[in-house]
């Protein structure tokens, strides 16, 4: 397994990305004018890419009518972002898709970005695995006629977690369209992919429609239920309905991964669990037992410090 800390590098970036990523605002057309202009191919070259960018910044505002302000303030939010994101943000780190490592289970944790950067840097892997698979493709078919240096020989099964928030259902994300784009060409270069969600109802249907194999938990809600039933024709009425008994463990499957649709149950797992919900009983009942023991220790010293006077 490969755990990878989430990093992104801002030389790698498009004006708009990056954009997304120090958080400027989206209808900020002058702040936004502002770094398009300004991030330049120089700048991404620059050995400080952080003093550089700054420095076009500052001259725009300063040669351009009208634009001081606006200037003054992508200042402010290059600078907010270096200081808060600096764990994140590393025009030195060279291209984060070399991390992943073939043949491994890789991890990428994302806790640490804001939805914008997460999107940001989602849609970044996205469109760098689907090229690179379409380049090893193309070149063992005599195919291509460019870029000889892709990274990715054997097929990539990307799987989404907490599919919802980054392929929503009405709004437009960069994640949403190269993860459709993957969707919809991946199976013809060797790369997969999984979407996972609590929240069926809130995911694109589009991408949603084009997953082959459906593994159904637990499902309450009606909209999740509708939803469901609109991406996968196999799913009958009578299933659907069971869909809210299921017990803990039990999927239905669907799909090109069984002939019929079949209720099977999941084992648990019994390795660390990194992602499970806090029991907020046995939290509280621990915290009483802190204090307890904080309590004893406090007045044990208080003793002490009495004797010794």
């Amino acid at each position: 397994m490969n755990y990878m800390m989430a990093k992104i590098n801002p030389r790698l970036l498009p004006a708009d990305k990056l954009a997304e990523v120090i958080e400027l605002r989206e209808n900020a057309d002058k702040q936004q004018r502002v770094l398009r202009e300004s991030l330049t191919d120089s700048v991404k070259q620059a050995k400080d890419f952080w003093s550089s960018l700054e420095e076009n910044v500052s001259a725009f505002g300063h040669t351009t009518k009208g634009y001081a302000d606006s200037a003054s303030r992508v200042l402010d939010k290059i600078d907010d972002a270096k200081h808060r994101f600096s764990d994140i943000l590393d025009p030195d780190c060279g291209d984060p898709v070399d991390l992943i490592k073939e043949g491994r289970v890789n991890i990428l944790n994302i806790a640490e970005l804001s939805e914008r950067q997460a999107n940001a840097g989602l849609s970044y892997y996205l469109q760098e695995l689907l090229q690179h698979r379409k380049e090893s493709v193309w070149e063992r078919k005599g195919k291509s006629t460019h870029r000889k240096n892709y990274k990715f020989l054997a097929p990539i099964f990307v799987i989404i977690e907490e599919a919802h928030v980054f392929i929503p259902k009405g709004d437009h994300t960069d994640t949403k369209y190269w993860a459709s784009k993957v969707a919809r060409e991946g199976r013809k270069f060797g790369i997969g992919l999984c979407v996972v969600s609590q929240r069926p109802r809130n995911i694109d249907p589009n991408v949603l429609s084009q997953m082959g194999s459906l593994a159904i938990m637990k499902i309450v809600q009606d909209d999740d239920q509708q939803q469901i039933a609109s991406a996968a024709e196999s799913l009958s009425k009578d299933l659907l309905s069971q869909l809210s008994s299921l017990n803990i463990g039990d999927a239905v499957l669907i799909g090109q991964w069984t002939n019929l649709p079949s209720i099977v149950h999941i084992d648990e797992m019994k390795s660390k669990k990194s992602g499970s919900d806090l029991n907020a009983v046995s939290e509280w009942s621990q915290t009483d037992k802190f204090k307890d023991i904080a309590k004893e220790t406090t007045q044990g010293l208080i003793q002490k410090d009495l004797l010794l006077d």
